[in-house]
């Protein structure tokens, strides 16, 4: 419709004949938003009780509503509001998507057929499902459509890497990947002016640069009913000094394969390993092409925008002054928070047999390589997969920023830490070594050396000097403890020490204390 000047229309259904009340409507705007399943219209319905030349009881909640554009549908739905002051609110059919609760079961089920069935119990037709062939099992009772939406739209981007978009087009529900090509949208304000690019006039612009959902660790989960397990995981360690450590961790309902886990943590830490870049046109020249999830290309540096820029939410404004709206944009092109050069990437894979059925998501930080969690094994196998990991200038290291305390001593906060990412029964807010001795000597779990206790695995050395140095116990034989130590010579390393040099043992699995 490029060639056209743009002529809004909003429609009454009744009973199949359609009533064009738009004398009747004034600032009418269409909301999109790219976390909203459904288009939210509003608009105040001239309403005078004293004027008899005023129509009465035009809409009512459950009115089916058109918005054409020279007899094109732009937007369809249902009244959802009527005020007494004449507002009007309605919305497309994605609204009932999220309104009834419901039972679904899936059972390696592809994930199209889940979103199918998932309308299904809406009452909403499925158009066009563009997803992978992910299988999904699950279980929602009470969830709404759009949940079990969500949530299968969830798997598969975490299976791909890809980003999944929802919405709804003629009455039925779309799925596809979000791609990064640009449109070019027109608008023509007059008959006597042709048809521009909309991005060659802008009103006022205004944003932010934020590191509010940046992420410089990922780490890929699977489980059963008794363990979680890491398949793969991935950090940017120039991005963690300079911005500390900011951690996402994606499910997988199935072993996707080596080569798969590598190629989706690589993916998911490039996407979110950056600074984002969101700005706001205040006012632009409006375009029923563009929706929530269309790119468009902007050249106005001087006004603080140029690039590719991923339409986020627009509002759509009819009538006064023309077809107008207001975008929220996210930047596509804005680097690498730090070089992708820093990224080190790790890939376990999960045992055999891992399945959808038991999977489960993992609330907190969970620790490297596949293994159980909770248990001393899992601990040191936490601090195993730090090693080599070294601080940055003037003690900055993701230990301490994670304790909330960097740039200061962090042997203790690497214990505390590789605690916390397998529920090890290990106190989290403890920074000093003599700290952690004291804790576990309070609850009878602390032994030392003159004792003649014999360390185990997963226990936490105590230096003798003053105990100013702490580590994991990886192993014991004889006199000497193969351990594993943070702020090491600066860095997360193995060590060989001898009893002579140990004050004693905090024994986080002791049954007793």
């Amino acid at each position: 419709m490029a060639d056209r000047v743009d002529d809004h229309r909003v429609l009454v259904d009744r009973s199949g004949t359609l009533q064009d009340i738009t004398p009747l409507v004034g600032d009418l705007t269409a909301t999109d938003d790219l976390e909203t399943l459904a288009v939210e219209v509003g608009f105040t319905l001239l309403v005078s009780p004293w004027d008899r030349y005023v129509p009465t009881g035009v809409l009512a909640p459950g009115s089916k509503l058109h918005i054409r554009n020279h007899g094109v549908d732009v937007w369809s739905g249902v009244v959802v509001t009527v005020g007494l002051d004449g507002s009007v609110i309605a919305y497309d059919r994605g609204w009932y998507l999220g309104k009834s609760q419901v039972v679904l079961q899936a059972q390696d089920a592809p994930a199209a057929d889940v979103v199918r069935r998932a309308c299904a119990l809406a009452g909403i037709p499925a158009g066009s499902i563009d997803l992978p062939a992910q299988t999904i099992t699950q279980i929602w009772a009470g969830d709404t459509p759009s949940d079990i939406i969500s949530d299968v739209l969830d798997a598969c981007s975490a299976a791909t890497g890809k980003t999944y978009h929802s919405f709804v087009q003629d009455g039925a529900l779309q799925v596809e990947t979000l791609g990064v090509t640009p449109i070019t949208a027109y608008h023509r304000p007059a008959e006597n002016v042709a048809a521009f690019d909309i991005t060659w006039a802008l009103g006022q612009v205004s944003g932010e640069d934020s590191i509010q959902n940046m992420v410089n660790a990922v780490k890929i989960v699977a489980g059963d009913d008794q363990t979680t397990h890491i398949g793969a995981e991935a950090s940017n360690a120039a991005s963690i000094a300079r911005y500390g450590y900011l951690q996402m961790v994606e499910s997988v309902s199935e072993d996707p394969g080596a080569a798969q886990l590598e190629a989706m943590v690589r993916s998911l830490l490039a996407q979110r390993d950056r600074v984002a870049a969101t700005r706001t046109v205040g006012e632009i020249w409006g375009s029923d092409t563009v929706k929530s999830g269309v790119v468009l290309r902007f050249n106005s540096p001087a006004f603080g925008i140029e690039g590719l820029h991923r339409v986020t939410r627009v509002v759509h404004r009819y009538g006064g002054a023309g077809h107008t709206m207001e975008l929220e944009l996210a930047a596509l092109s804005q680097p690498r928070a730090a070089p992708q050069a820093a990224d080190t990437v790790q890939v376990y894979g999960f045992p055999a047999g891992i399945g959808a059925s038991d999977a489960q998501s993992v609330e907190a930080d969970s620790s490297a390589g596949s293994r159980t969690a909770g248990t001393a094994a899992a601990f040191v196998q936490a601090a195993a997969g730090e090693v080599g990991y070294r601080e940055g200038p003037g003690n900055q290291n993701k230990y301490g920023a994670w304790a909330g305390n960097n740039g200061v001593a962090w042997c203790a906060y690497f214990v505390c830490w590789c605690g916390a990412q397998v529920d090890a029964p290990i106190p989290t807010n403890i920074g000093s070594v003599s700290g952690l001795r004291d804790w576990f000597s309070a609850r009878g779990k602390y032994h030392t050396v003159a004792s003649g206790y014999s360390p185990k695995t997963g226990d936490i050395m105590i230096q003798k000097t003053s105990a100013s140095h702490t580590g994991i116990v990886e192993s014991a034989s004889g006199n000497r403890v193969q351990t594993i130590e943070g702020n090491c010579s600066n860095m997360v390393r193995r060590m060989t020490r001898s009893l002579s040099e140990i004050d004693g043992f905090c024994s986080p699995w002791d049954e007793g204390g």
